[in-house]
């Protein structure tokens, strides 16, 4: 029988050291303070992209259905609930109740912060309301700004030729 005799290395542990694990969450923590305001702040301007892109789809309804039906189609826009509503048209998911769309609910979550109209620009009202006739012609143009945070779109009805864009 052999005997060593040298003196046995004591076994390495795997695993971390505190020192490590420290390191390692400072550098998340360090990773996710840059990443959340950039992410808050690309959720706020998607939700005023779809908000402006939806008030513009709401106008081109209420013209398309004023034409169809050869009769006059109202849409009228109020900052105070931030909403939008369709007179004559039936809502899509409540075949009862009329259209409606709450800009303060998801998955919008933004505000109306303004509405004018292109005869007075400078006055913001509460609430306005757009007739197109059955040509599909407005009896006004009107502006409607969305706002998210710092961030805001503003969708525009030309009075004479109909036309929606969006800045």
């Amino acid at each position: 029988m052999r005997v060593s005799n040298s003196i046995a290395s004591p076994k390495r542990k795997s695993g971390f050291t505190l020192l490590e694990l420290s390191v390692t969450i400072m550098i998340i923590g360090i990773l996710a303070a840059v990443a959340v305001p950039v992410y808050s702040d690309s959720l706020a301007r998607f939700r005023v992209d779809i908000a402006a892109q939806r008030i513009a789809q709401d106008i081109a309804t209420t013209q398309r259905s004023a034409r169809q039906t050869n009769s006059t189609q109202t849409v009228t826009f109020t900052t105070s609930d931030d909403s939008c509503v369709i007179n004559g048209l039936s809502s899509l998911d409540r075949v009862s109740q009329p259209y409606r769309v709450s800009f303060n609910q998801s998955p919008y979550q933004v505000d109306i912060s303004s509405l004018v109209t292109a005869a007075n620009p400078s006055s913001q009202l509460p609430s306005v309301s757009v007739a197109f006739n059955s040509f599909g012609m407005p009896d006004q143009g009107i502006s409607v700004t969305v706002r998210a945070g710092a961030f805001q779109k503003r969708v525009d009805l030309a009075p004479i030729s109909g036309r929606v864009t969006i800045q």
